[in-house]
């Protein structure tokens, strides 16, 4: 914490590694997402969490892929990754500004996730 925010990842990651690590992992297209073993969803959603709060600034030009990556798996019904993907989307949230919209979305599905079923 504290410092200078993003400073010290830009030398880590250039422009270039970080499109190449965004375009080859997260958004290789749709067919080869679907194909990601549960586990390799997990992996991928953490590395996007910590690439959001670390190089949020670095990050600004694949907002649109890094949100979609985690949005999808948020649709699944059951997963293990879903929860992950919850943590993605709060770290997205935090980060950028998000239309009240969509955090109101995130804030309600979280709150349903972990309600017991009721129904009257």
């Amino acid at each position: 914490g504290g410092g200078g925010g993003g400073g010290g990842g830009a030398a880590m990651l250039d422009e270039e590694t970080m499109t190449l690590v965004v375009r080859s992992l997260l958004d290789p297209g749709d067919d080869v997402v679907a194909g990601y073993e549960e586990a390799y969803h997990i992996e991928l959603l953490q590395l996007a969490a910590l690439l959001i709060k670390h190089l949020r600034r670095e990050l600004v030009n694949h907002r649109k892929e890094l949100i979609k990556f985690a949005w999808d798996r948020l649709k699944r019904d059951e997963s293990a990754s879903k929860q992950w993907a919850y943590v993605t989307v709060c770290r997205f949230i935090e980060a950028y500004d998000a239309p009240h919209k969509i955090i109101l979305q995130v804030y309600v599905a979280l709150l349903r996730a972990y309600q017991p079923e009721q129904r009257t």
